[in-house]
């Protein structure tokens, strides 16, 4: 789980992470995802700033999402939805190419070939994700003081963290993102 500690007097944050712990068999959240995913969103309540959530339109990252944002804005609000962080995600350049290597391998073999300058087909360059991602965080994120939430999946969390070099997850189970994990970036 990423860490909040040095968010209390940072101005305006985005918060991008990977959704919580899914059932092994399915799509939702396990008991512990949802165990996670509110124990994360007791942090941020704590934190006393205002908090917009962001989700994929993946049924695991919109259970996330919609955990953390009942906690931290109440069940009367909304979270939005962003093709952008998934269903293709903003690292995706070609939805058809995309398709075929996630048929065929890991996200994180995807993510390492792409580290590689591989699979220029399906998806972008790094440097055209920064651009993308900032892009996306500029029009997004509060304008002043506050935390933009953006919940996704672990090969968008990995992909837009290694552009930004923020991040360099690498091809082994420990050292993957792991739920709930992902990066901290200030606008």
């Amino acid at each position: 789980m990423i860490s909040l500690n040095q968010l209390q007097n940072s101005g305006n944050i985005c918060i991008f992470i990977r959704h919580g712990e899914k059932n092994l068999d399915g799509y939702d959240l396990s008991s512990e995802g949802k165990k996670q995913s509110l124990e994360f969103a007791e942090k941020l309540y704590l934190l006393n700033k205002e908090i917009n959530v962001f989700s994929s339109p993946e049924q695991r990252c919109i259970e996330t999402a919609t955990i953390i944002n009942n906690r931290v804005n109440g069940e009367s609000s909304n979270i939005s939805l962003s093709s952008a962080l998934g269903k293709p995600g903003i690292q995706v350049k070609n939805e058809i190419e995309y398709a075929k290597l996630t048929d065929t391998m890991r996200c994180r073999d995807i993510f390492s070939e792409w580290k590689r300058g591989k699979c220029c087909e399906a998806m972008h360059r790094p440097e055209i994700v920064k651009e993308r991602v900032i892009s996306f965080f500029e029009k997004t994120s509060f304008k002043n003081d506050g935390i933009t939430l953006y919940i996704s999946q672990s090969g968008t969390v990995a992909c837009t963290g290694y552009a930004l070099n923020l991040t360099d997850y690498k091809n082994v189970d420990h050292e993957w993102v792991d739920y709930l994990d992902g990066y901290i970036f200030k606008l």
